[in-house]
């Protein structure tokens, strides 16, 4: 620092921060004198190097690298969704309009229950909702997503289809890469695929698919799959595809994830 040309009249020498942990003396970063007018919120002070201070510094060093994670992909997602996460009908959907019936009824409180877990920190307990077309599946979903994102949590629900032709346009557009893509799918706190089962996707399709699934297993986060199919007809309707194993791995690895909800039967209501 310049001394002569500084506009401060006092240099205070020698000055120091104790750690909280052991007492010991830290030295601020970057600065051979202090001054009166620099404010203390703005000095940098060295690390102690005990094991309570490294372990607090663990701490808020992660957490800081997960905010800057969220961010970042919260920037990617804006890019692609314009904040509209979830599509805008979807976005009416919540518990208070779903119908309960005696057949559904026991649903309202696994719903609750799932969400009271996951509205601070995502757990990884994820989720699939079966039944025939019709019985409330994509509402049910719709609204679990619409709570978390109340409670501030990155949602993302698609048809699978959708989801693979994000991916697809990334191959020409300029704006977003396919690892990007894959990013934001594999790290968003909520990842709801609707109506699995209905299309037909190729094998790259599936090692996409794949890809996400065993992305979100390893991070510990949550997956939603709605399906009017049990494990077998899933594979039976992957089927045609020229690699079994890796069918058989992606939908063994959402059993391995998932507990299941079966809706059978949803009262319609003219509104």
């Amino acid at each position: 620092m310049d001394l002569e040309n500084t506009n401060c009249d006092e240099v205070i020498h020698n000055r120091f921060k104790r750690c909280e942990f052991c007492g010991k003396e830290l030295q601020p970063i970057g600065f051979d004198y202090l001054y009166v007018n620099i404010s203390e919120d703005s000095i940098e002070y060295e690390r102690c190097n005990c094991n309570k201070s490294k372990d607090y510094w663990k701490e808020i060093d992660h957490k800081e690298y997960e905010q800057q994670k969220r961010n970042r992909i919260r920037n990617i997602i804006n890019t692609i969704y314009k904040q509209n996460y979830i599509g805008r009908k979807l976005q009416e959907m919540n518990l208070e309009n779903f119908y309960f019936d005696s057949s559904n009824k026991y649903v309202l409180d696994v719903v609750n229950d799932y969400i009271n877990k996951n509205k601070d920190t995502m757990k990884s307990d994820s989720l699939i909702i079966m039944g025939k077309s019709g019985v409330g599946k994509t509402h049910l979903a719709a609204a679990i997503a619409n709570k978390l994102i109340e409670n501030d949590k990155i949602v993302l629900m698609e048809r699978l289809t959708n989801l693979l032709d994000r991916i697809r346009e990334t191959y020409e557009s300029n704006t977003n890469s396919e690892n990007e893509l894959i990013e934001i799918y594999s790290n968003a706190d909520m990842l709801i695929i609707d109506d699995l089962g209905t299309e037909k996707i190729s094998n790259w399709a599936l090692e996409k698919l794949y890809t996400i699934i065993q992305n979100r297993y390893e991070n510990g986060l949550p997956i939603i799959i709605t399906t009017r199919f049990n494990k077998q007809g899933l594979i039976e309707r992957f089927s045609y595809s020229k690699d079994p194993d890796l069918v058989d791995a992606i939908i063994s690895k959402l059993y391995q994830m998932c507990f299941g909800i079966k809706l059978k039967s949803m009262k319609k209501e003219l509104v």
